[in-house]
């Protein structure tokens, strides 16, 4: 038997946000019911490939939105997992919703389809930043908040830092509201400019203010260790004990597979991705043409690069041999109180997260 994780795409949605840079298209009936189709095909093809007795130890359907799908599309991509899933491997597995889809029925049918977490895009609790985002109004999040956390214990909610023109009260304000619900984990994501992206979406980023970001940072990192969050990634806090267990997997270099269109995987050492197009998708990878699929591969500095960058992201941190820098260079970055050393441990700061890129160069550079 093998395991490994498993992230399946669903890139449709009801209208584009503002600030989203994912691949995602719109939602269509007909388009739908054909991505389910080539979305089955993909993954019997992709498991045979990879052996005959596969296991998904996690899984997490994302997007896109994934509640867009209706009842009898979502009903069949639980089925097409059902035979990769054992109760006694398979732990943790969570969809992502957006508020305005969040009703008891949903909320039910993922409960009877072994889905145990859930991670809704709140973004703000702030009425004016919401119509800025895009986003559904804020009496709508705490209707889905509320049916949600009465149907789930392991919830997450995403934040949006950086959001152009809003004050850092509005943002102290969603905090203090969602802390006095004590979910069990908050994504916390800074908005920045720049990039190779589409012109609205450039527009959007390009006008966000860098430094407010960082104050907006600086004060959710506080509060949430205040409340007893364990900051354990840069863009991630939980309560001790409910860290995103798939999630962990792409820091810490496990196996997974994504299946749909743009989904990214990473075997054996070998990353490659499915074109991020939906006819793309439907003419060749729903097809069984895994050929199809986009490989990275890079050479042994790129790996390591990449080892590097994942530890720095997370608060286990990387050991200090892996560092080229000398102890000068380590001293420095202890001076400006960007990491701190603990047991033979490089591991960032809370203001060392937001400059991860340059301090990575320091410890690098022999």
């Amino acid at each position: 038997m093998r395991t490994l994780s498993l992230y399946v795409h669903i890139p449709f949605c009801t209208r584009r946000c503002s600030y989203c840079s994912f691949f995602h298209v719109q939602s269509i009936r007909a388009n739908e019911e054909a991505f389910v189709a080539a979305l089955e095909a993909e993954l019997i093809a992709a498991t045979a490939e990879l052996g005959s007795d596969i296991k998904f130890s996690t899984i997490f359907i994302g997007g896109g939105t994934p509640s867009v799908l209706r009842e009898d599309l979502l009903q069949r991509v639980f089925c097409a997992l059902e035979p990769f899933r054992d109760p006694s491997i398979t732990g943790e597995v969570t969809v992502e919703l957006n508020p305005e889809d969040v009703d008891s029925r949903l909320l039910s049918f993922f409960r009877r389809h072994g889905v145990n977490r859930v991670s809704v895009g709140v973004q703000s609790m702030n009425e004016a930043a919401q119509r800025q985002l895009g986003r559904c109004d804020t009496g709508r999040n705490r209707e889905a908040i509320a049916l949600v956390m009465d149907v789930f214990d392991e919830v997450s909610f995403d934040v949006l830092l950086g959001v152009p023109g809003r004050k850092l009260s509005e943002l102290e304000d969603t905090i203090e509201e969602l802390v006095a619900l004590q979910p069990r984990h908050l994504s916390v994501y800074c908005l920045e400019p720049g990039g190779d992206m589409e012109r609205s979406v450039a527009k959007f980023f390009n006008s966000v203010d860098p430094e407010h970001a960082v104050d907006e940072y600086d004060f959710v990192c506080r509060r949430l260790r205040a409340a007893g969050y364990r900051h354990y990634e840069v863009s991630n806090f939980a309560l001790p004990g409910h860290e995103s267990v798939h999630n962990r997997v792409y820091w810490m270099g496990g196996d997974y597979l994504g299946v749909g269109p743009g989904a990214h995987s990473y075997i054996d050492g070998r990353r490659f991705h499915n074109a991020p197009s939906l006819r793309d998708y439907f003419d060749t990878i729903g097809r069984a043409r895994l050929d199809a699929r986009i490989y990275d591969d890079g050479d042994e500095n790129q790996a390591e690069t990449e080892r590097m960058m994942l530890a720095l992201r997370m608060d286990t941190g990387m050991p200090l041999a892996w560092c080229a820098c000398g102890s000068d260079t380590i001293e420095a970055l202890q001076r400006e109180e960007l990491i701190d050393v603990f047991d033979d441990h490089i591991r960032l700061t809370d203001r060392g997260f937001l400059l991860t890129n340059e301090i990575f160069f320091r410890l690098s550079a022999g």
